[in-house]
């Protein structure tokens, strides 16, 4: 039987679109063009060699060691082979077996090979590490710049603890102002005293950049920040600990004219009109989060502080816990987000709206008039939203992520949750990869399905968890598609379907049938058994092209048994209870 001709052409060009999207660390895309090249030629060892590394990149390693391994048997003579199928046994820690797999290289290249200096140098290496090495002190052994470096890898907390080492440790690193550009409290056990966060400024040499304020005494942080006031180059600050003087944090916090972030964790509580007077008053701001927003706009005059025009705000954070009982209206929220053809905020591309707990009509989602539209946003997310019917025909093309937790229709108790309750329209969302409901009542087939079918969306991670209102036969038959609506929907890889009646072996079968693709599984809370475990377990085990489900959630599911979940376990499935 004659070998079926390969295309040089498109393997080429396959593998330089895995290598681009390799670059851009866009992993999984990488995975899928590499393996397509391979099914045009599947004896390519550059293109093998590509995805083994990308299933590094995604810790993988037993995929990249089934194409190691496969490069060696297909390339004897070829020394890629060896060095990959080594790097990935040390990556995933068998360095006795990285040990074996070099020496056995030296074995089978012949004496003039190239590749056999290096691979006697990373044998000696690894020889070295193996029997303890000779220990030195690695910052009088390496040069300063590798050292540098290599110190940029760990945590505050990490830096904090090699200071402790020997005085010798500690006046090469306070020498390094470079490494004290960012102060990060996140992983302290206890208290910080603001003398701490002052000694740190001062090894900065008053250069920070960056500082993550959390775990301090609240009568500490006037201190804090009136320190941090004083660091001219500061542009990024997420205060996570109390304030107990809101006025004087409007006060200081507008000096901060260079910032480009702004985090305000819960503690910090703030006006609506002192965060409109923040983005007034920081043009520079790219990102900001105010998660405690203790007064509603009710009124328009509470909007006259909020800026007119915002150009470089590129995400939004606004969080509360407060009703409205006199139904806030959303234009007020953020004044100026619906716009014809110019926008208060043009650039913002990622809005999040947190009300907790979110309520089902804690405030009404309804941010553009007739004639207007949203701004190019990419990530959506509505927590106790009530939104309106034209919800789904003011989404955005550029939308990539849509994340609904609560929240409901306005007038969708009229009749009960089973019909259509948004406006028709011709809508498409060609950029939509990521669809989140969770508690959202008003999820059902006929509104599910104008997400899934009519957007055309190229969804690749859906999650309808704790939805009531569709049932898993339902779900069943909008993800079949069988009028072929939308093709995306096979490409799914994460799914999540938690809580929802009717799912059962019997559906999840179905499911795995329909969505090949499936990496990530949530069913928690579902009506299914070992069965299910045992039968994606097993499917790891085939030489199928199809992927291989790496992470089940099964928590709350009262149907598997101890037995099951070892089992799979053993298979190598990420079992979560």
């Amino acid at each position: 039987m004659s070998k079926k001709k390969v295309n040089t052409e498109e393997v080429a060009r396959l593998q330089r679109a895995g290598q681009n999207a390799y670059k851009a660390g866009n992993l999984q895309a990488a995975i899928e063009s590499f393996t397509q090249a391979l099914t045009e030629n599947n004896e390519d060892i550059g293109v093998l060699d590509n995805r083994a590394a990308t299933y590094c990149g995604l810790k993988q390693y037993s995929q990249a060691r089934a194409d190691a391994r496969n490069m060696v048997k297909l390339a004897p003579n070829d020394d890629r082979g060896y060095l990959r199928l080594a790097k990935v046994l040390c990556l995933d820690g068998s360095f006795d077996k990285a040990r074996d797999i070099y020496e056995y290289a030296l074995q089978k290249l012949p004496a003039g090979h190239k590749g056999r200096d290096l691979i006697s140098q990373l044998l000696k290496r690894l020889r070295d590490k193996l029997a303890g090495g000779t220990r030195r002190d690695p910052f009088t052994a390496l040069p300063l710049e590798i050292a540098h470096l290599t110190l940029g890898l760990f945590t505050f907390k990490q830096i904090a603890a090699i200071l402790r080492v020997s005085k010798g440790w500690n006046k090469f690193l306070t020498e390094l102002s470079n490494l004290w550009m960012h102060v990060d409290l996140t992983g302290a056990r206890s208290r910080v005293p603001w003398t701490s966060v002052r000694s740190y400024i001062h090894r900065s040499r008053v250069q920070l950049t960056a500082a993550t304020i959390v775990n301090i005494v609240p009568s500490s942080t006037p201190k804090v920040l009136d320190m941090l006031s004083r660091c001219p180059k500061l542009e990024n600050l997420a205060l996570m600990a109390a304030h107990e003087q809101p006025p004087d944090f409007y006060a200081k916090i507008i000096e901060f004219r260079h910032l480009k972030s702004i985090t305000c964790g819960p503690d910090i509580m703030l006006s609506h009109g002192c965060v409109g007077g923040i983005l007034s008053k920081l043009p520079r701001l790219e990102k900001a989060a105010f998660y405690h927003v203790w007064d509603s706009p009710s009124r328009a005059d509470r909007a006259e502080s909020w800026p007119l025009n915002h150009p470089n705000i590129k995400s939004l954070v606004i969080g509360s816990s407060q009703e409205d009982r006199t139904g806030l209206t959303f234009p007020l929220v953020v004044p100026g987000l619906g716009g014809t053809t110019d926008h208060s905020y043009p650039n913002l591309e990622e809005l999040r709206l947190i009300w907790n707990p979110a309520r089902s009509c804690s405030y009404r989602f309804n941010p553009v008039q007739d004639g207007e539209t949203l701004p190019p946003l990419r990530i959506l997310e509505l927590r106790g939203a009530a939104v309106q019917q034209n919800f789904y025909t003011i989404l955005p093309t550029t939308l990539e992520t849509l994340r609904f937790f609560s929240g409901s229709i306005e007038n969708a108790l009229v009749g009960g949750f089973g019909g259509n309750f948004l406006t028709p329209s011709g809508n498409e969302l060609p950029n939509l990869s990521t669809l989140i409901f969770n508690d959202t009542p008003w999820v059902n087939l006929n509104t599910l399905s104008v997400f899934l079918l009519q957007s055309k969306a190229p969804l690749r991670s859906l999650h309808v968890n704790l939805c009531h209102n569709i049932k898993g036969q339902e779900f069943l038959k909008i993800i079949s598609d069988p009028e072929k609506a939308n093709p995306e929907l096979a490409n799914i890889t994460d799914l999540g379907v938690a809580c929802m009646t009717d799912i059962d072996d019997t559906s999840v079968g179905h499911l795995w049938a329909t969505l090949p693709h499936l990496t990530v599984l949530d069913l928690s809370q579902t009506k299914i058994t070992g069965c299910t475990v045992r039968m994606l377990a097993d499917t790891r085990n085939e030489d199928a092209a199809s992927a291989k489900l790496e992470v089940l959630t099964i928590k709350g599911c009262d149907g598997v048994s101890r037995d099951a979940i070892d089992y799979g376990r053993n298979m190598g499935l990420k079992i979560l209870t």
